[in-house]
């Protein structure tokens, strides 16, 4: 039996979820909305598989699987997202997660993704495998760090002074969603500020 816990600030989307898998009878399901309650749950089960939400409210969903990899290195951490899959395909080759899995993702589409991490394989589309080639260099695999355009944007914008919620007006974007978009700059440089994210994105030439 996986044990499965699915992590997501909507109510709303977690009974969905739930719903999605109740005929599935080799998974037990469990949902999170309250993140500061995670300590509490963790104790009582222990969880195959992590499935989260990328925009979670109290925190970045990559700043919580960060936590859940380090606290329990042998569970399966997948995002899902309503974002550019692609976006998270770094994270993957870093080791940071297991996989990334689309919110348009059919039913079967997740139920192979899970059971892929499960047997220690990957299912994956195929511009992960272009992907991976822009990361090479002759025979040998070299790491190349990418920003996308909005990334970019940000990094711009926070070295000019701007603040979350100014970035969020200027890019019409939600300014939760210019948080998260932090969060994954600063796991990607291994940074934990604005300030080192924007020398160490200087210093790589990234803005």
């Amino acid at each position: 039996m996986i044990k499965l816990l699915i992590v997501d600030d909507h109510p709303m989307i977690l009974d969905g979820s739930k719903k999605l898998f109740n005929a599935v009878s080799d998974i037990s399901i469990d949902t999170l909305n309250d993140i500061e309650s995670f300590a509490d749950v963790i104790e009582k089960k222990v969880y195959d598989v992590f499935l989260i939400d990328v925009n979670l409210g109290a925190c970045s969903g990559l700043t919580f699987a960060e936590l859940v990899r380090e606290k329990y290195p042998s569970s399966i951490v997948i995002l899902y997202t309503g974002d550019d899959i692609k976006d998270y395909y770094s994270l993957i080759i870093e080791k940071k997660i297991n996989n990334v899995i689309s919110k348009t993702a059919t039913k079967d589409r997740i139920l192979k993704t899970i059971y892929a991490a499960m047997n220690n394989d990957m299912l994956l589309p195929e511009d992960f495998i272009d992907y991976v080639n822009d990361s090479c260099s002759g025979n040998s695999i070299k790491k190349i760090l990418r920003f996308n355009n909005r990334e970019k944007r940000i990094l711009e914008l926070v070295m000019e002074g701007y603040t979350n919620q100014a970035i969020a007006l200027e890019l019409g974007v939600k300014q939760r969603t210019i948080e998260n978009n932090l969060s994954q700059i600063y796991t990607l440089l291994n940074v934990g500020t604005r300030a080192e994210a924007v020398i160490k994105a200087k210093e790589m030439n990234l803005i």
